[in-house]
C-alpha cells in the first residue's frame, strides 16, 4: 500500500452491503501505519453486481467507510455495472465496449486526481515515473 500512488477498488455487493472481506481490510489497513495505510490515499470505488442496482448501495457504504479512514476520495465520475453476465465473456473478459469506455474514464479520473491531491514530493516521484 505504502508504494501505491492510488487506489481502485472493485466491489461486489452482497445483501445490499459490502462484502465482509472487503471491510476487514480496509479495517486492518486503517488500523496500520499511515503511511501504510488509506489516510491521504486517493481512491476511486467501482463495482459489479449480477443484479440491476449496480452496487449503488455497496458503493455508497464503501465510500462512507473510506472518509472515516481519511482517504481521499474520487467524487466522479462513477461505474455502477448492473448485470454483469452481459458485460463479460466466459473467461471473465470484459467485452462490453459502453463499459470498457467507463472504466477507462474512471482510471483516467484516479491518475490525474491522484497528481492532484498528492503531497508534492509524491509528485515529483510520479513525474519522473511517468
Amino acid at each position: 500500500m505504502q508504494a501505491a500512488d492510488g487506489l481502485l477498488i472493485a466491489t461486489p455487493e452482497y445483501n445490499q452491503s459490502v462484502p465482509g472481506v472487503l471491510k476487514n481490510v480496509i479495517d486492518w489497513l486503517s488500523r496500520s501505519d499511515s503511511a501504510q495505510g488509506l489516510v491521504g490515499k486517493p481512491v476511486a470505488v467501482i463495482g459489479a453486481t449480477t443484479g440491476p442496482w449496480g452496487t449503488r448501495l455497496a458503493q455508497t457504504q464503501l465510500r462512507q467507510i473510506l472518509v472515516a479512514c481519511q482517504a481521499l476520495l474520487l467524487p466522479s465520475p462513477a461505474l455502477y455495472l448492473g448485470d454483469a453476465r452481459a458485460a463479460f465473456d466466459e473467461g471473465g473478459r470484459l467485452i462490453d465496449h459502453e463499459t470498457r469506455d467507463r472504466l477507462g474514464s474512471v482510471i483516467e479520473a484516479l491518475i490525474d486526481w491522484t497528481r492532484l491531491v498528492s503531497r508534492p514530493s509524491e509528485v515529483e516521484v510520479l513525474s519522473r515515473a511517468g
